[in-house]
């Protein structure tokens, strides 16, 4: 055997452990909805106005967030500024879920 085709073998064999490994991993993230997190509020202030977002639904993008509000019982997006996503950051911390996993139980209306 040549050493590029041993070379060849070993390459696609790694690629395959990785794969194998890598879907193993994200298959061992259990979605849990009874789980406490999933009933963590955070109170948001615009305009004047509060409203209860759902911790776990917020989605944070440049300069806005999505989260679901239970009152309006839709996703709502508000603009935001640098401090409030200091602020937002440190209230999810580590999140132990995506949201997409959210949004399969929170749909825009």
């Amino acid at each position: 055997m040549t050493p590029l085709l041993r070379m060849l073998f070993l390459v696609m064999f790694l690629i395959i452990v990785l794969v194998i490994f890598s879907t193993r991993e994200t298959d061992n993230r259990v979605y849990n909805p009874s789980d406490s997190f999933f009933k963590e509020n955070i109170i948001w202030q615009h305009n004047n106005k509060a409203y209860t977002l759902l911790l776990h639904s917020m989605t944070i993008n440049d300069s806005s967030i999505s989260a679901y509000s239970v009152k309006f019982d839709t996703i709502m997006i508000f603009s935001i500024l640098e401090p409030d996503l200091n602020y937002i950051y440190n209230k999810i911390g580590n999140v132990p879920y995506t949201p997409v996993q959210c949004i399969k139980c929170h749909n825009a209306k």
